[in-house]
């Protein structure tokens, strides 16, 4: 099966539309993602095949930004269930697991060594 060819112009489009679904989360009283907070039509292409493209577009300092503009916001470095799901999606598969990613974005001080003998 022969890969989907995504347009420039329709991940930029996206990455608007990803933006602007996530800001309307922000201000739900309920901190869970549903869908129905998130254009529906959309929600395959940011989680499916042309997804993986759309995820490709962000580099890793993007993804920490929305970390750190979260933290900044929150005042505490957030919880996965505080972030926008498709952009907890995307931070995780970048950076392996939570943890990881607020070590990463400078928001958990790094793992201290277990001192041996």
């Amino acid at each position: 099966m022969e890969q989907q060819t995504i347009r420039p112009d329709r991940v930029r489009t996206l990455r608007l539309k990803l933006k602007e679904d996530a800001c309307r989360t922000e201000t739900a009283a309920d901190d869970t993602c549903r869908r129905e907070w998130v254009d529906t039509s959309l929600w395959r292409e940011y989680m499916g095949e042309t997804g993986r493209r759309l995820y490709e577009s962000f580099t890793d300092e993007e993804l920490l930004d929305i970390l750190r503009d979260t933290a900044q916001a929150l005042g505490h470095a957030p919880a996965q269930k505080e972030v926008f799901c498709v952009y907890r999606s995307y931070i995780r598969r970048r950076f392996t697991n939570w943890p990881a990613a607020l070590r990463a974005a400078g928001l958990k001080p790094p793992k201290k060594k277990k001192k041996t003998g």
